[in-house]
Order: structure tokens, then sequence, then C-alpha cells
């Protein structure tokens, strides 16, 4: 017979911050690959690196100043230990990803946080392909390759104010039925936005809703769709720390130029079926594409 186990006492520990990473092009969860730290806001020598559980949520612990509350009793976790915590601190949060798929980002998190952590800024325009659950963005870098047949939108974007590259711009790509897609460019300027294909095109647009006696829509190969392309940025030099994911989309608007006589609110080019969109402004040299901050002078 067993000896009876005697309970001294109880102890739970809290995590100060649990997040899952979604890729921006398809709204896949991203379990693998991925290099999570935080650290006090302005201190990174005190960085503390995530762990990942089963569910592939990356966990943060021990962090500098939370130590205490994490242990912080038998009812550590409970809605009055939540109710009665003393202020949040403010933590960097900083993904890198080690296969070199998605741009390195960074975020700023009031700490502890209960439950998932989701960023406030990102929740408009929401994707179609966001998953319900709480999660953070990663946005596509151009050395991604897809494993399936996917529409990409490339381009090296130059800010003609700065006669810098375009670091960390935001693009907007609206395709037909008014779904938009978004992408960042690196360090370099250079954006690879990927996105599902729109649906093939089977009669011509403002056909009659009952389009039976129409002849097919063009084979797949030759479907071809027109997008609206939006650029938004603010220049920053580029630096170490990866950009900031709010402040990335919280950039005004630019104009693009699809030539070099001025720029315009957007461009609207055609989209080919299996064939990489590579954008660029005519005539211009080094084959980039022009873009000028809204109020800066051409």
């Amino acid at each position: 017979m067993r000896p009876a186990i005697h309970v001294l006492e109880h102890v739970s520990r809290v995590a100060p911050l649990g997040i899952r990473f979604r890729d921006e092009a398809t709204g896949a969860w991203i379990n693998e690959g991925l290099r999570v730290s935080a650290f006090p806001v302005g201190q990174p020598s005190l960085r503390r690196e995530s762990v990942v559980n089963r569910s592939g949520i990356h966990l943060l612990m021990n962090l500098p100043g939370l130590r205490d509350l994490e242990f912080g009793g038998e009812h550590a976790g409970d809605d009055v230990w939540w109710a009665t915590l003393p202020s949040r601190r403010p933590y960097t949060v900083e993904v890198h990803d080690s296969l070199d798929r998605f741009l390195s980002c960074s975020f700023r998190a009031e700490l502890p946080h209960r439950g998932l952590f989701s960023l406030d800024c990102v929740a408009s325009p929401p994707s179609p392909l966001s998953p319900p659950a709480p999660s953070v963005p990663l946005f596509s870098a151009p050395t991604r390759q897809s494993a399936v047949p996917m529409a990409v939108v490339r381009a090296e974007l130059w800010d003609t104010k700065a006669k810098a590259p375009a670091s960390w711009a935001l693009v907007e790509v609206t395709s037909t039925g008014g779904v938009t897609a978004r992408g960042m460019t690196d360090e370099r300027g250079r954006l690879a936005l990927f996105f599902p294909y729109p649906a093939p095109v089977d009669f011509a647009p403002g056909s009659p809703v009952d389009a039976s006696s129409l002849p097919p829509g063009p084979p797949l190969l030759e479907q071809t769709w027109q997008l609206q392309l939006r650029v938004h940025h603010d220049y920053r030099a580029p630096g170490t720390a990866p950009p900031d994911v709010c402040t990335t989309l919280s950039q005004p608007p630019a104009g693009v130029w699809a030539d070099t006589g001025s720029p315009q609110a957007l461009l609207e080019p055609t989209l080919r079926y299996g064939q990489e969109l590579v954008l660029r402004t005519q005539d211009a040299p080094a084959s980039r594409l022009w873009i000028t901050p809204t109020g800066s002078p051409p």
C-alpha cells in the first residue's frame, strides 16, 4: 500500500507574455524557425529568449522585474490576482526568422499580459486570412520562396525625397473583390508581397447575372487581374534594431511614380497568373520604383 501524499502547498506560475505568430500572406500559424526575445524598454542587454510550447505559443518568462509576479502564490493567475496587479511595465519584443521567410520586427508590450497577446494597431484593415485567435503578423522577406502557387508582387522602392531606399515601407495591394493584402519592404527597400490569387474570371465584369449562355472565361494560365497598389512611407534611417510593427502600419500615404513625370496616389498594374509582378518606374535608373511621401516635393 502506497503512503498517503500530503500536499504542503500549491505553486502556480504565470507566464507574463504568450504570443502566437501568423503568416500575413496565408494566415497560417508559424510554429518553427523563429527567435523571439523580450527586454525592458531601452535595456536590450537584459533580453530573455522565449520558449515554445507544443501549441506553437512563444512564452516569455524570467523577465527582469517580473519574476516575483510569475510566482505569485497559490492564486496566481486567477481573476482576483489579475485585478489587483500593480502597474504593468513596458517591454520590447523582437522577432527574427532563422529560415529567412519573414522580415525581422519588434513591438512593445505592457506586461504581464493576460491571455494571448495581439497588437491593437493590426485591427485595421482586417485581413480575410487572419485567424480569429489573437496573434502577431509576420511579413514576407524578399528571400522568401513559396511552395504553393501564390501571387507575388516584387519591387525595389526608392524614396525620392531622402534619396535613399524606402526602408520599412508599407505596401497595400487591393485585388478584384476588394480584398487587400499587405507587405513590407526590408532595410534596402526590397518588397516581396505574397497573396492568394484572386478568383478566376469566368466572364466579363458587368455581364448579366445569368451567364450560362456566355462563353467560358480564359484558361487559368491566361487569367489576368487589375490591381490597385498603394504605398505608405515615412523615412527612417536603417538601424540595427528591427522595425516596430505599429510604427510601420501607421505611416502616411506616399505618391508612387508610374513614370518619371509625377507621382500618383496609386498604381493599377496587371497581374498575370503564374508570373511574378515586378514593378518599377518607367525610365528610372536602376529599375527602382520611386515613391515620395505625402507633402514632400518631387
